[in-house]
């Protein structure tokens, strides 16, 4: 059902169904968020990040797909460079804050935590070299229904990201608690210093990469070179 859509929305030049998918995943973040909250359930959040990172991944993976498809622009785009350098310098922060809670979880030997850290890592690193490749290259003309398949590509990547958005800002204001385990290790003094440091440069790590991600979304229907 959810393959016919997909291949419906071509035809149509939309965007639908990445759009209802990621609409979805907000959906489900704000859902298990609300249900950790209320009831103290740990690992529905370690659940939710882990679903979303595989999304991500996923939908990474397509997107390189597409991406291998185009010629590289003859010029770079004017504000490439700058883009690659705050994409490299808040994932930084994104890799340091999982790699952290990854070397607590393994002291206190909370497996589903190491797997989810590892995978968090592995997903903004592969994602941002995904981004960065595809802001250098060129749009070709193509068929209604592939230039639909990438924009809903696209959109169904953007809508994890702010997922994953969403859970870093929660984070950072300490609204949840789903590294009970770093905080027994650094002690809370020390884990919330790491915490206020590191978190501001994943949420903003994920907020230039939606930018991005908007800005290939919106100049698919323009057969030009992604200009940021």
């Amino acid at each position: 059902m959810v393959h016919g859509c997909w291949l419906q929305g071509g035809r149509g030049g939309g965007s639908c169904c990445g759009v209802f998918v990621g609409i979805l995943a907000l959906v489900g973040t704000v859902v298990s968020v609300t249900v950790s909250l209320v009831l103290s359930i740990i690992d529905v959040i370690q659940l939710t990040q882990l679903v979303l990172s595989l999304a991500a991944c996923l939908t990474s993976l397509m997107t390189l797909v597409h991406v291998c498809g185009r010629r590289t622009a003859a010029a770079a785009p004017p504000r490439a460079a700058l883009v690659d350098l705050l994409l490299l310098a808040s994932l930084a922060g994104v890799v340091a804050l999982a790699s952290f809670d990854a070397l607590a979880a393994h002291d206190e030997r909370q497996r589903t935590s190491v797997v989810v850290s590892v995978v968090v890592v592995a997903q903004s690193v592969f994602q941002t070299g995904v981004v960065a490749v595809a802001v250098r290259r060129r749009v070709p003309s193509t068929t209604p229904s592939r230039a639909c398949s990438w924009r809903q590509t696209v959109a169904l990547l953007a809508a994890c990201t702010v997922s994953m958005w969403l859970m870093e800002v929660l984070r950072c204001a300490g609204l949840t608690t789903h590294s009970s385990h770093a905080v027994r290790v650094y002690t809370a003094r020390t884990y919330h210093t790491i915490v206020l440091v590191l978190a501001p440069v994943a949420i903003f790590h994920r907020f230039v990469t939606v930018v991005c991600l908007l800005v290939m979304w919106k100049q698919t229907t323009v057969h030009t070179t992604t200009v940021l």
